[in-house]
């Protein structure tokens, strides 16, 4: 809508302004430093970016229709694979720097909310191919689509929950002891939003991770990550536009961060 867009217009400039000069600058962790100067701008192409793009660039091309329930609005209706991929998919500079921090965090237990056509789901399973990835999705449809993806990319630590995450979340998280890393990327609303983070906070330890993307999409997910930044669990955030990383751990300063990275 011309409402948002002309919001991220706005949120674009401001976090740029804000962000100036400051990679880096200011941040006393030694492990909140190494992660803004070194580890998400790695421009270093990892054994599995090639495949998992190629699979990204045949969705681009997919031109089969399916049907996408959509919980979040209550709607439901048909939509190409390909629009799918040109709009609701994380970038893959996005993607890659999500699959660093798993890769260099060693998770036991990775969360995802949205899997969409499941490319940003390969990137985390392949950076925790030791470990089992849950990841939720409305649309039986566009769940089969990213089942093929894994398949072809030969991943096999990822388990798939289909149907209404607000229900299947806290069924799920009833039966588990802790997550060290949670993507949130599904119903991008306030009260949405700031409800799957209160869950999974529930669950996180002092050394989890959770990443929220798109937190300047609209007012009313830039109004999510303000009361998330303001949560007394949360000690310290980074505003990397695109997304938000929200650390727990105790040994940090309590600052949150507007970076350019």
């Amino acid at each position: 809508m011309l409402g948002d867009y002309l919001h991220r217009v706005r949120a674009r400039w401001r976090h740029g302004w804000r962000a100036r000069n400051t990679r880096g600058n200011g941040i006393h962790s030694p492990r909140l430093f190494y992660i803004v100067t070194a580890l998400l701008p790695d421009a270093d192409a990892y054994y599995c970016f090639r495949d998992i793009e190629r699979q990204r660039e045949r969705l681009l091309r997919a031109e089969r229709t399916l049907h996408v329930q959509d919980y979040g609005t209550g709607t439901s209706g048909e939509r190409s694979i390909q629009t799918i991929a040109k709009h609701s998919l994380a970038s893959r500079k996005e993607a890659q720097m999500l699959f660093r921090l798993v890769n260099d965090i060693h998770p036991t237990t990775v969360v995802e909310l949205g899997t969409s056509l499941g490319i940003t789901t390969a990137y985390l399973a392949k950076a925790a191919d030791t470990s089992k990835v849950i990841t939720f999705e409305g649309s039986e449809q566009v769940l089969s689509v990213a089942q093929d993806v894994w398949k072809r990319l030969g991943i096999s630590n990822v388990e798939p929950i289909v149907g209404n995450i607000d229900t299947n979340l806290p069924v799920w998280l009833k039966q588990q002891e802790r997550v060290d890393f949670a993507f949130i990327d599904a119903n991008h609303t306030e009260k949405a939003t700031c409800y799957y983070f209160d869950l999974l906070a529930t669950k996180c330890g002092q050394h989890s991770v959770v990443v929220i993307d798109d937190i300047h999409f609209s007012s009313s997910m830039e109004k999510a990550w303000k009361r998330i930044q303001k949560d007394v669990r949360v000690v310290s955030t980074m505003d990397l536009y695109d997304m938000g990383i929200v650390f727990f751990n105790q040994q940090y300063m309590h600052k949150h961060y507007t970076l350019n990275v």
